[in-house]
């Protein structure tokens, strides 16, 4: 008799699969809210298919979400990783921003997430609880042993977070989403390292 694990294989890889192609559909659209009718469409299958797999629209928003977070996780437990000085923190989070900063994909996930979440609390609350909060922490994570190494000052390291964390977003957001590199070009790198001498001098401030 084959195993309950065997027997769920199937069906959990071909939502894995469906669920691959209704991100690149997202992220196609270029934020552009999609219907059920059109993400079905687009994935090949039915409506009742979907909501066989997602329940609504809402559930197959809230995949998609999910799988950007998945997407992301080697990259957000490098985010992680304690540096001893302040300097090092900073600088080493500013690589990695550079380095997601280098494609559309972190730029159209988040576009996508936003755009859903204006509409939706659901939609809100699961983007801020799978990407937003985890991004955040893993930002304090790499900033508190040199920030706050007795752990006196935990918002203070959660306001550094923030500061750093939105400072990287909506960078990108002007650059890629709104059209910022026709109005006003950023040099990336040139941003980049700077964001990491303020940010340095900023916080060894006591």
């Amino acid at each position: 008799m084959p195993s309950a694990a065997a027997e769920n294989r199937p069906t959990i890889d071909r939502k894995t699969e469906l669920l691959g192609i209704l991100a690149r559909t997202a992220i196609a659209e270029r934020s552009a809210p999609v219907s059920l009718r059109q993400f079905a469409i687009r994935a090949g299958v039915s409506e009742p298919t979907l909501r066989h797999y997602f329940k609504d629209r809402q559930g197959v928003v809230i995949a998609i979400i999910g799988f950007f977070a998945d997407g992301a996780r080697d990259w957000l437990a490098r985010s992680a990783e304690p540096s001893k000085t302040i300097a090092e923190a900073v600088a080493g989070y500013a690589d990695l921003a550079m380095e997601g900063s280098d494609t559309d994909i972190f730029a159209q996930a988040h576009a996508f997430a936003l755009v859903e979440s204006i509409h939706d609390r659901v939609v809100a609350r699961a983007y801020l609880d799978t990407i937003i909060e985890p991004s955040l922490k893993a930002i304090e994570a790499r900033l508190a042993p040199a920030l706050d190494p007795e752990g006196e000052t935990p918002e203070r390291v959660r306001h550094a977070a923030l500061n750093l964390y939105a400072s990287v977003l909506i960078a990108v957001v002007h650059q890629r989403l709104l059209r910022g590199a026709e109005a006003r070009p950023l040099d990336m790198g040139r941003f980049f390292s700077d964001l990491t001498g303020l940010f340095t001098q900023g916080l060894e401030k006591p």
